[in-house]
């Protein structure tokens, strides 16, 4: 069951204690791990029929998602590979048409990884069918209230 803990009596104005914000902290990381329950219950997965990992599944996220052009040294950090397992993540991709390098063109020594327009396509698919079955869980929040934890939880997800 997920645990609400109040704070701030709605003004915001009262700084947490240590004890309050270790305790916000577990439930925003409880409701995360709920909700990324909710997201995988229908057990579809993008790309099925390939046969793909699931590094190779967030190697495809990744790339679909980062803001920045996606280099190999930024995917392996991502990932938390090393880059020898970032050439074979990517040749295996790169044989399904899933993944193509580019030039930098600041630095012609260094290369971008892109999705196909295949990947592109898919990603796009699966993301909006899933965005579309999870409507009614969102249904309880306001729009700032939404804007905000879209906000905080790019947040993290940007400095982790």
């Amino acid at each position: 069951m997920l645990t609400t803990i109040p704070c701030c009596g709605g003004t915001g104005k009262h700084v947490m204690t240590s004890r309050e914000r270790l305790e916000r902290i577990a439930s925003v990381i409880e409701a995360v791990t709920m909700l990324s329950g909710a997201i995988t219950a229908e057990r579809r997965i993008p790309f099925e029929g390939r046969g793909l990992t699931r590094t190779q599944l967030q190697t495809l996220f990744v790339v679909a998602h980062d803001r920045r052009p996606v280099t190999p040294n930024r995917l392996a950090t991502s990932l938390g590979v090393t880059p020898g397992a970032v050439t074979q993540l990517v040749d295996g991709l790169r044989n399904e048409n899933l993944v193509q390098t580019v030039a930098n063109p600041d630095d012609a020594r260094s290369r971008f990884i892109q999705l196909t327009s295949v990947a592109v396509e898919e990603v796009t698919r699966f993301e909006a069918s899933t965005v579309e079955r999870l409507l009614p869980l969102f249904d309880v929040l306001t729009d700032p209230e939404l804007t905000a934890a879209a906000t905080a939880l790019t947040q993290l997800v940007e400095n982790s």
